[in-house]
């Protein structure tokens, strides 16, 4: 589904609430990835990373991880699981705090 910018128009910048989000440990990527099918090259393929390794070394680590990844992750979940990629999307502010709401993690 394409948005024009008037569809968007209700996307509210001052809603941080996002930051509010837990972030997630490489245990929990690791158990997502594996919920959701994901090799851990096409989670790399994914989210853009330059390597593999990259994934392996989030997995191992025992701190939270950058909240980048917690948010694409989400994405990855609201789209398609991500087979189809993020091309140009651009959630409205209710789509996003839904897809948070439905996060499964």
């Amino acid at each position: 589904m394409t948005e024009s910018l008037e569809d968007v128009a209700d996307l509210d910048i001052q809603d941080t609430s996002y930051l509010a989000s837990p972030g997630i440990t490489g245990a929990d990527l690791k158990a997502w990835r594996k919920r959701h099918g994901f090799t851990q090259e096409m989670l790399r393929l994914a989210l853009q990373v330059g390597s593999r390794q990259t994934i392996i070394s989030w997995e191992k680590s025992t701190t939270r991880l950058p909240r980048y990844v917690y948010l694409a992750l989400i994405g990855l979940e609201h789209l398609d699981h991500g087979h189809g990629f993020m091309t140009g999307y651009r959630f409205s502010a209710s789509e996003a705090r839904a897809a948070r709401k439905k996060a499964t993690f």
